[in-house]
């Protein structure tokens, strides 16, 4: 009988319970809405992240530009060639010569 009883111990089949199968789906359908999620979420930042470093170059450059502009600025030369352009200042002895201004009305 011994051996009777380990033969019928062979061939029976395990049943699934349904309720652990549906628990399974759904924490596997639950898993891959997490990752999908996830997933999107990391692309965006990806983007995010790529534009930041952009403007990050953008700014250095703007600011590296302005830095020159700053020290050009702070030079007798710069300063005498805006007083002469935008103020209209001359040296001691020079005469300054303006076009006249032309009256096409017809």
């Amino acid at each position: 009988m011994a051996l009777g009883n380990k033969a019928y111990t062979r061939k029976r089949k395990r049943k699934k319970n349904p309720l652990v199968v549906l628990l399974l789906g759904i924490a596997l359908m639950l898993a891959g809405t997490w990752s999908y999620q996830l997933l999107q979420m990391n692309q965006a930042m990806e983007q995010r992240k790529a534009e930041l470093l952009q403007q990050k170059a953008d700014y250095i450059a703007e600011n590296a530009e302005l830095r020159e502009e700053i020290e050009r600025l702070n030079t007798p030369s710069y300063i005498e060639q805006l007083a002469r352009d935008k103020l209209g200042l001359v040296r001691k002895g020079e005469i300054l010569i303006a076009p006249k201004e032309s009256d096409q009305d017809p």
